[in-house]
């Protein structure tokens, strides 16, 4: 809305329409627009406060009629034309006479008013488009063609003074020593004192200035005009300590400005040696620093990190915070106090605190004091270089400071400066001190002065700043050096052409590129010898790349040497390219060679007649005769195929000399466009002879391989015979400008010289932007100082050779654009853009191993391109980083931050390690794996964007990318075909951590439509994980989903969202056999419908408890189909249509039927035996496929190809089963089945060939199914037959022992090698088998085997199977080399962990010797056998959760034989993937029968004794009790097997789609008390380990067995010391359930000092403790996912733990395992410290990381960095770790964990206390007597007490076990205990462990004390009774009344032992006396009785046993009588 108004109308309407303009601007209404109409039927009036000014008499009117628009006929546009004085304005444009509907700013409705200035009187057209409400401008009144006024505007192009040199840069002290007097710079000592030793790279080695002096001609003779001196000023002689000291030898470490430092000569001496160089001919240039000094400053805080202002600004010396940038320029600066000003305290030793001069340089007040810089943000300009003291170049003292230095240097006779690092100073510096310096030279009669900056950057948009913005004459051109080097290289010659184009960013009034001064090489980056050296032909292409240095544009830079031929060493910069040219007593100079391969040597380097020295010279006499080449203007001609030309003209001959270079192996004959026709042109350079040109002045050109040709035209160039059209361009008229924009002209290819101007349109003064002088010429101009809105005219004039001319303008407007050309909404464009290199170029390149940072062309920084996304991955060391991505290997199309075009630079901080750089050719935008998470969308859409497959995380086609860093990423796509699709979220390239809907971590599916040719874009929240899903133009809702569920025989469930509102809709169900449904033109076609009625009360109770998902789904009924017309419509395709209630169809999709299916046939399917089986020897054939239209059984001859025997099978309707009942032959053969069907994911009618999903028996590869019978004995080998399993009495008696197959056995070298990796090798006596007798004799009793049935991802056939093609011990331990060689053959080598199902009742082939048929039926029972024999029992590890593929994938089986039942599917009819892979769909009940089917067969057929399953909780708790039942059923007698003790136990995870019991009562943790079927407790294993294997940011967390607050590690993870103890008790009950079976009911008093029960004990929000009894827990703390035991040991402990320490944790951490109440289970290789090199998920990861030496005497540790692609995120934490040899395990080490870990074996057999076996017993007997409140830290004391309740171990009273997880001894008091008899257990008192036997117990107090990082078992032995015997007599029989009797006598005991316990006497039955005996009474006793009454007294003696002895009373009575 307008910001203001004016009331100027008297008129009552007038009044009123204004003040109602008025009410709109004060309610800041906004009113909507309108719909476009064509012109005339609105009235829209230009409104503003220039309407006062073109005839109204107000403001802000927008009634006034002179100021309406008129209407364009036909458009929807309105303009008129006014006048406009001079002025700045605002206008916007109002409808129909009010402000109800107005427009403003880039036509937003109410939106801002739009600003405008002109300079005088302008006509201007104001032009409307009531489309796009936005405003244009046309000026009118614009300079037209041109007329003679226009060569006002014309001037010449710049030669600024002083360019046209020939630099020579030398390093004085590296070039010759002319006097030794001055080697030591007048110090006396060694060379940390002096800073001189000739025999190092980085101290003085002797040059001077009488040396440069000395060789004056030897620098001439090169065709130098000026010597450039690095800096000659007093350095610091020495910084640094110890391996980096250094000397000041390249002069960039001053004390004095002042003076010559003394190792180089003294000021007289300067002055001599300039005065004699001027007489040459030759100017003296100085390299100059105006930003830092030595390092003198100190910081009292003895930090040197930076900090940045944002953390603590500087303050005055008033305590006032302020920013030095505010007073940059300014001439004042607030005065500051050194000890409260700045971040750090800055202090000066004394004895140097005058040593910097001038003297104002010791105020320490005048440097920044923040610290180092890190190269990036702020502390670019703020930090220190290294430790250099860094000045306030923002003061203005050290501005005019510096003025003044280096004015008196001038005064000296230097010529001109290069500046140092004058990227790293604040730009208002520059434009001060320039000034000063430049006009002071100038009044000092020095009008030649010149001034170079380096600012090491290779962009011009980032280089000509300082040229175009500054007193600075010119810059070093990095970016020529850049593409030079690329060039030479061999790199294509686009690379130049985009180079030289940005030398229009120079041309300005004052400036051109011409004076740029260019180089190859130089001292900080290195030699162009270098970079050249390994190239073929190194030192022809030397000499091309000083050709192209001195035959194009700007001032060439030879680096002292390079005309030697120097070329450096590795790394090849800093002291690597500072050789001497005397000689060199630096053996690594001595040991180089030059470009033409002579070894250095040492000797002096002067010689004249070098290849380059005589070719530098030569270029110079050219350039000396033919000035053109020197200054004349570069004109491009040619740029291909390693072929670049370019004509040099000069302005006032005017003859054009053309230049030729070529970089290829081979003579080019290329045709050049010149500028002169009808010519000769004579060779001056690379060739003698001539070339013509034609009228269409075209020359054909031979240039000789690697070389360059030069020929001078014969006349003058060719001039147009009148002057030719022009147009200029910004780009379009009416653009809106900001920043720097480019101006340019189009007019013909002739030479000519084309100026440019600017002024305000109306007005009279122009301003020069400068004159290009090529025939695409251009500018820039800078609008920074432009108001908004300002209308701005440009114009050109262009000059030809004949002298027309010919002009023209055009105009553009500052910030807004005003005009109506469409500019598109950006988004991301379809296509990537074709490059042939993308690189990336930054502050890092000299890390990655380029010669100098920010290089494009550099070869390590190169990117590849995967999926279409470019890609790098580089190992750099930690540090601050700037980078950006440049394209062909030149700057001249770059991308920064956001994908901008020339963007500013991306800055990045580095852990250290690998880093990764992806890149997308489509956004152009770019990120790295250390700026957030790498983010892929993985769903059913890949493959139609061209990944290999679908939900694929790592293929890069769906990268999200997050351009501005805020967290949230983004892609879009118009690739995608019609339909509906699924989708996660996916981090790291993997399946570990990804999103689903709602962004809930392994979250359901998220589904999204596409219509083909339309945009889907993706938008994610890191922060919320949610994604945002936006499709264009979407299809009808439901096409290409499966939203319907058809779930019996008569109904239908329809989701009430699908579609429109229920009420009123209708519904059809159409069935087409030949697939043929669609929707056309708004109908359906190909099927006919069936009605469905809604069923008014929804579904039923029974189907909603079948199908809980579906609850709420409108439920439909199936009218008038029998259950034949159902079964013929499941064998097509079927989909449902809803109509609204006006017939118009509103929805239409798919039908899911797996539930029908079921009504129909799973009853009479239920006892079918599936797959083959055998009748004698006749095999026949079944299988279910209920909705395929027809099944045909295909079968081979074993071993033969060809045609296949057809065979029809018969269809039972009743169980869907088709079946083919085959003759004896059969038996053996190969066989298919050809299913024809209906698949739902390809919309057709399929013909499958697909192997029997009950396959038994399969060809290598499963390519065919084998017809086999497993009673056969020739598949029973005698091993398996004769062998009988182990009895396991209880299934807690279970100590189980994980083992990969392949693992097992394929680096075992005592295994044949034809054997190794295979089940045979378990029949072998190997290292291996020893290992697991040994494992057996201590106690393991069941090897539980990873997948071992058929395997979809493993090549079966051995000798196909790929190794890495690397030697993999070779590389270093922290390396990424091998897991590169892994990762190269992952997919296709022999090693996975196996869950990738294909078949689910046949073994896997590649664990086969022989994979055909039988014989791996039979090689799995031998191993079988084999384990048998060892003791051992055998566990399958099964995956029914999901198969490795679905749909018509080629590992699909179950899909492909009944599309769409098997797996399970999601609401839209995708497969879900929350298990990583496809669903199965257990809960379907022939799906449950094959799970069922398939435990039963291995357990009888194979004889194994238990199963694990895979992700359990994806199943039912149903399917595990059938899988129960169905064991419990066989029995020894009928099935050779009782599978009643057939343990089953499994994974019981809640996630994904079935968590929390959605679907079904799952089988998960929790939800199986009192069924006998275990789960996988994570609690006990988190509890010691810390932190969780799912939670990524936990590696360093800390738990019980890793130091948690005992041994902390350092990290914040931990928290505080308090947070970590309190974190710690948590922990420790934890581990105390574990240990007690983690059982819902256990109750023990906690940390918190209450009495909890497990289940009230918290873990991650869930109850603890679940279980009801201990079998159904299985503890671990590690297993074959996740890191390994010692692995998360290395990660976990402090890094300085011992070996030893870290031994002892290992077995503290097993025994929480072993020593539970609970089945126990251990990882393979644990007990010998087994390492995966760190490697988190190691499936895929090879046999490099997964080898287990058996035989201990190699450890696994540092085997390299583990492979990308689960790990790399924490390569930068692992590599130190890796390379550390101190954590890397020795045999000694392996051999004593081996040892202790089975000591626990056997302490878990010989104490049966731990395995009490019921949780009555356990909730009865045992305790955590200290374990309360303020228990020791690390401390757990767990006591089973057999006095408690029934006597279970008649050899034990009681075990109590301690562990001592601390750093020291603990000592626990135990006064409960005290008088018992514990000892330690004699598995420890006779093991290998010396610290544990130092346990001790006192009995007396009932204390025990245990070493640290220690466990101890102590036990009770149960004594058994003695029997024992009383003999006793009165002293008297008769006495008199009244008198007393003694009763003596003795006890004594069987075992001659002194009994003790209590004796009694009685008296008639009353006791009257007691005696407790101990061992010294030796049985004795004698008992005084009280005086006795008259009358008979009978007494009894009766002895009561302490423990160990038996009761026992002496024989009959004593009777003693009183009188």
């Amino acid at each position: 809305m307008p910001q203001s108004t004016t009331t100027l109308s008297t008129s009552a309407r007038r009044a009123i329409a204004v003040l109602t303009s008025a009410l709109v601007v004060a309610t800041g209404a906004v009113a909507v627009g309108a719909s476009p109409t064509l012109a005339a039927d609105r009235t829209p009036a230009l409104v503003g406060d220039l309407q006062s000014e073109v005839g109204c008499l107000g403001d802000w009117d927008p009634t006034c009629a002179a100021t309406a628009l008129e209407p364009i006929d036909g458009t929807t546009r309105y303009a008129k034309t006014f006048d406009v004085p001079a002025g700045t304005y605002e206008y916007k444009v109002a409808l129909n006479g009010a402000w109800d509907e107005s427009y403003g700013a880039d036509g937003a409705a109410g939106g801002a008013n739009i600003p405008l200035t002109v300079a005088g009187p302008a006509t201007l057209r104001f032009v409307y488009d009531d489309e796009s409400h936005r405003i244009a401008i046309e000026a009118e009144s614009l300079a037209s063609d041109y007329t003679t006024a226009d060569d006002a505007l014309v001037s010449a192009p710049v030669r600024q003074p002083g360019d046209g040199k020939q630099f020579y840069f030398v390093m004085t002290d590296r070039f010759a020593n002319g006097d030794a007097t001055n080697d030591t710079g007048g110090l006396s000592g060694d060379r940390l004192t002096t800073g001189f030793d000739p025999t190092s790279t980085g101290f003085y080695n002797g040059g001077d200035i009488a040396g440069l002096r000395a060789n004056l001609d030897y620098i001439a003779g090169l065709g130098t005009n000026a010597i450039w001196l690095t800096p000659s000023f007093m350095n610091k002689p020495v910084q640094g300590e110890g391996a980096n000291a250094g000397a000041g030898y390249h002069g960039y470490w001053i004390t004095d400005f002042t003076r010559i430092d003394p190792h180089l000569g003294t000021n007289d001496e300067l002055k001599a040696f300039i005065d004699d160089a001027h007489g040459r001919g030759i100017d003296v240039y100085f390299d100059i620093i105006t930003n830092h000094t030595a390092d003198v400053i100190s910081y009292a805080e003895n930090q040197y990190t930076y900090i940045d202002q944002a953390a603590k600004p500087y303050t005055d010396a008033a305590g006032n915070a302020f920013d030095p940038a505010d007073y940059a320029g300014t001439g004042t600066f607030p005065a500051m106090d050194a000890a409260t000003s700045f971040p750090y305290t800055p202090v000066v030793d004394p004895s140097e605190a005058d040593v910097k001069v001038p003297a104002w340089l010791n105020d320490v007040t005048l440097y920044h004091n923040r610290g180092d810089s890190t190269y990036t943000g702020e502390s670019t300009t703020y930090g220190d270089f290294s430790g250099l003291d860094d000045l306030m170049t923002e003061n203005p003292t050290v501005v005019n400071g510096f003025a003044e230095v280096y004015e008196s240097w001038i005064d000296m006779g230097i010529d001109g400066f290069r500046i140092d690092t004058a990227k790293h100073v604040d730009f208002p510096f520059w434009q001060q001190w320039t000034t000063k310096v430049l006009d002071y030279a100038h009044s000092q009669g020095k009008p030649d002065f010149f001034m170079f900056g380096e600012v090491y950057d290779a962009d011009p948009a980032v280089l000509s700043p300082y040229v175009r913005d500054t007193d600075m004459n010119s810059v070093l051109d990095f970016a020529f050096q850049s593409a030079a080097t690329s060039f030479a290289k061999g790199g294509d010659a686009e690379v130049l052409q985009k180079m030289f184009a940005g030398d229009d960013r120079y041309t300005t009034p004052d400036s051109s590129a011409t004076a740029l001064p260019t180089f190859l090489g130089n001292h900080d980056m290195g030699r162009i010898g270098y970079f050249l050296k390994d190239t073929a032909d190194a030192e022809q292409r030397d000499l091309l790349a000083h050709d192209l240095l001195f035959l194009s544009r700007g001032q060439p830079v030879v680096y002292y040497g390079d005309e030697q031929g120097f070329t450096g060493a590795a790394p090849g910069n800093d002291k690597s390219a500072r050789q001497t040219l005397f000689a060199s007593q630096v053996p690594e100079y001595q040991n180089q060679n030059l470009i033409d391969g002579t070894p250095v040597g040492s000797v002096d380097r002067y010689g004249t007649d070098t290849g380059l020295y005589t070719h530098i010279a030569a270029l110079a006499s050219l350039r000396k005769d033919h000035p053109a080449l020197v200054d004349g203007a570069q004109i491009e001609r040619y740029a291909q195929d390693g072929v670049y030309a370019f004509s040099r003209v000069g302005t006032d001959e005017k003859v054009e000399y053309l230049v030729a270079l070529n970089n290829t192996a081979s003579a080019a004959t290329v045709t050049v466009p010149t500028l002169t026709a009808d010519a000769s042109f004579t060779g001056l350079y690379g060739s003698t002879g001539t070339v013509t040109t034609g009228a269409d002045a075209a020359a054909s050109v031979t240039v000789p391989a690697l070389s360059a040709v030069v020929y001078r035209a014969g006349g003058k160039v060719t001039a147009p015979a009148e002057a030719a059209p022009i147009e200029v361009a910004v780009p379009v008229a009416g653009a809106g400008l900001s920043g720097q924009v480019a101006v340019s002209a189009t007019v013909d290819q002739s030479w000519r010289q084309t100026s440019f101007a600017w002024r305000v349109v109306g007005g009279d003064e122009w301003h020069d932007l400068g004159t290009a002088e090529d025939t695409t010429p251009g500018v820039f101009h800078d609008v920074a100082g432009l108001a908004a809105g300002t209308l701005v005219e440009y114009r050109a004039v262009s000059t030809d050779a004949a002298g027309h001319r010919s002009a023209a303008s055009t105009y553009a407007s500052v910030g807004n654009r005003v005009n109506l050309t469409e500019e598109p909404t950006p988004e991301e464009p379809d296509d990537a853009t074709p490059y042939d290199f993308v690189s990336i170029p930054g502050s890092l390149n000299s890390e990655m191993g380029c010669a100098g940072d920010w290089a494009p062309d550099c070869d390590q920084a190169q990117m590849t391109q995967v999926d279409g996304i470019w890609r790098l991955t580089v190992d750099l060391p930690a540090g601050d980083y700037e980078y950006k991505v440049a394209t062909e290997k030149s700057w001249d199309e770059n991308y920064g931050a956001n994908g901008v075009l020339s963007g500013s630079n991306i800055a990045i901080s580095h852990a250290g390690g690998p880093i990764t750089f992806w890149f997308d050719p489509r956004t152009k935008v770019v990120q790295s794996s250390i700026e957030g998470p790498v983010v892929t969308l993985a769903g059913s859409f890949q493959s139609e964007l061209g990944c290999a497959g679908d939900w694929a995380p790592d293929c890069l086609r769906a990268m999200m990318f997050d351009g501005d860093r805020d967290g949230v990423y983004e892609f879009s796509t118009t690739k995608l075909p019609t339909g509906s699709y699924e989708l996660k979220v996916t981090h790291g390239l993997g399946w570990d951590e990804n999103y689903g809907d709602g962004g809930v971590k392994d979250g359901p599916n998220i589904a999204f439509s596409a219509t083909e040719g339309k945009r889907v874009t993706f938008t994610y929240d890191s922060a919320t994980h949610s994604l945002e899903i936006e499709s264009a133009d979407p299809p009808l809702t439901g096409i290409g989903q499966s939203r319907a569920h058809w779930i019996d025989a008569d109904t239908i469930a329809w989701p009430g969202e699908l579609g429109a509102p229920a009420d009123g809709a209708a519904w059809q169900l159409y069935g087409s056999a030949s697939a043929e449904l669609a929707v056309t033109n708004g109908d359906v076609t190909g099927g006919d419908p069936v009605a469905l009625t809604r069923v008014a009360s929804g579904l039923t109770g029974e189907q909603r408890g079948r199908f809980p998902a579906l609850s709420g789904f409108i439920a439909l009924h199936v009218e008038g189909q029998d259950r034949d017309a159902v079964a013929a419509l499941l064998r097509g395709q079927l989909a449902v249509a809803q109509r609204g209630a006006d017939g118009v169809l509103t929805a239409f999709t798919g039908v899911q039927i797996p539930g029908v299916l079921d009504d129909l046939y799973a009853d009479a399917v239920a006892d079918d035996d599936l797959g083959v089986s055998f009748r004698g020897s006749k095999p026949t054939f079944r299988l279910w496929a209920p909705t395929a239209q027809t099944a045909t059984l295909l079968t081979w001859n074993a071993g033969k190809t060809g045609d296949p025997a057809r065979h029809d099978a018969s269809f039972d309707a009743a169980s869907g089963t088709w079946t083919v009942t085959g003759a004896k032959a059969l038996k053996g053969d190969e066989y298919l089945w050809e299913v024809r069907v209906y698949a739902p994911t390809t919309g057709k009618i399929e013909t499958n060939d697909v192997t029997d999903p009950y396959s038994i028996a399969l060809t290598t590869n499963s390519t065919r199914s084998v017809a086999i019978d497993l009673n056969d004995k020739a598949w029973e080998p005698k091993t398996w037959t004769k062998a009988k399993a182990p009895v396991i009495a209880r299934d807690v008696d279970r100590a189980i022992y994980e083992l990969h197959i392949r693992d097992f056995s394929i680096t075992d070298e005592t295994v044949p090698e034809n054997e190794r990796g295979t089940y045979l090798a378990f029949a072998r006596d190997s290292a291996g088998t020893r290992q697991l007798k040994q494992l057996a004799s201590a106690g393991i009793n069941t090897v539980h085997l990873l997948p071992s049935f058929d395997i979809a991802t493993i090549e079966e056939d051995r000798s196909e199977q790929a190794t890495p093609a690397c030697d993999l011990a070779s590389f270093a331990p922290d390396s990424a080399e091998q897991q590169a060689c892994v990762a190269a053959v992952a997919d296709a080598d022999g090693f996975n962990w196996g869950y990738d199902p294909y078949h689910y009742q046949a073994p896997e082939g590649s664990y086969a010797v022989n994979a055909e048929g039988g014989a791996r039926v039979s090689e799995f029972r031998s191993m079988v056998g084999s384990l048998h024999s060892m003791g051992l029992q055998v566990v399958l590890d099964e995956v029914y959760n999901h198969t490795s593929a679905s749909g018509q994938a080629d590992t699909s089986v179950l899909d492909k034989v009944v599309p769409g039942y098997y797996q399970r599917l999601d609401g839209n009819g995708a497969v879900q993937t929350s298990t990583c892979c496809q669903n199965v769909a257990t809960e379907h009940e022939v799906a449950e029968k094959l799970m069922v089917d398939s435990v039963v067969l291995w357990a009888k057929q194979y004889k194994v004794d238990g199963f694990r399953f895979d992700l359990m909780g994806h199943h039912s708790k149903e399917n595990m009790l059938a899988v129960r039942a169905a064991l419990d059923e066989l029995t020894l007698k009928k099935d050779g097997v009782d599978g009643s003790k057939v343990y089953l136990y499994g994974e019981g995870w809640n996630f994904g789609e079935v968590a929390d019991d959605a679907l079904f009562v799952q089988a998960r943790q929790g939800n199986l008390g009192g069924t006998g079927i275990g789960t996988f407790s994570d609690r006990l294993r988190d509890a010691v380990h810390g932190g969780s294997p799912v939670d990524s940011s936990s590696t360093f967390r800390q738990g019980f067995g890793t130091g948690l607050a005992t041994d902390p590690n350092g990290d914040a993870i931990n928290g505080t010391p308090e947070q970590a103890l309190a974190d710690l008790g948590h922990l420790t009950d934890l581990v105390k359930l574990g240990l007690a079976g983690n059982l819902a009911d256990f109750s023990f008093p906690t940390s918190d000092g209450t009495l909890k029960k497990g289940s009230d004990l918290d873990y991650n929000g869930q109850a603890a403790g679940y279980a009801a009894q201990p079998d159904e827990i299985i503890s671990y703390v590690d297993a074959h996912d996740n890191e390994t035991l010692y692995d998360l040991g290395v990660l976990k402990l402090p890094t300085d733990t011992t070996m030893a320490d870290r031994v002892r944790m290992n077995t503290l951490s097993l025994a929480t395992v072993t020593l539970s109440q609970t089945p126990s289970f251990w990882h393979a290789g644990t007990e010998l410290l087994r390492s995966k090199s760190l490697d988190r998920n190691s499936f895929n990861s090879g046999d490099w990381f997964n080898r287990i030496d058996w035989t201990g005497q190699e450890s696994t540790f540092g085997s390299g960095l583990p492979p990308a692609a689960d790990n790399q995120d924490k390569w930068s934490i692992m590599q130190p770790l890796l390379a550390n040899p101190a954590l890397k395990p020795g045999a000694a080490d392996i051999a004593a964990a081996e040892a202790s870990a089975l000591d626990l074996l056997r302490v878990r057999g010989e104490v049966p206390l731990l395995r009490l076996g019921s949780a009555e017993r356990i909730e009865q007997k045992v305790s955590f007597p200290s374990g309360a409140a303020g228990a020791t830290p690390g401390v757990i004391t767990m006591l089973i007490d057999d006095l408690v309740g029934d006597d279970v171990d008649p050899d034990l009273s009681g075990a109590l076990v301690v562990f001592n997880a601390s750093t020291e001894p603990t000592t626990q008091q135990l006064p409960a205990l005290a008088g018992r008899a514990f000892a330690l257990t004699a598995a420890q008192a006779n093991g290998a462990d010396a610290v544990v036997k130092t346990t001790t117990w006192d009995a007396t107090t009932g204390t025990v004390t245990v070493p640290a990082r220690s466990v101890a078992v102590l036990t009770e032995a149960q004594v058994q009774p003695v029997a024992t015997h009383v003999t006793a007599q009165p002293n008297r029989a008769f006495v008199r009344g009244g008198s007393t009797v003694d009763v003596s006598g003795r006890v004594t005991a069987d075992d001659r032992s002194a009994p003790i316990g209590t004796v009694t006497v009685t008296d008639n039955g009353k006791t009257v006396g007691t005696v407790e005996l101990d061992a010294s009474d030796r049985g004795r006793f004698s008992v005084t009785l009280p005086k006795v009454s008259r009358g008979l007294h009978v007494i009894r003696v009766t002895f009561t046993g302490a423990p160990g002895w038996l009761d026992s009373r002496a024989r009959g009575v004593l009777p003693v009588v009183a009188y």
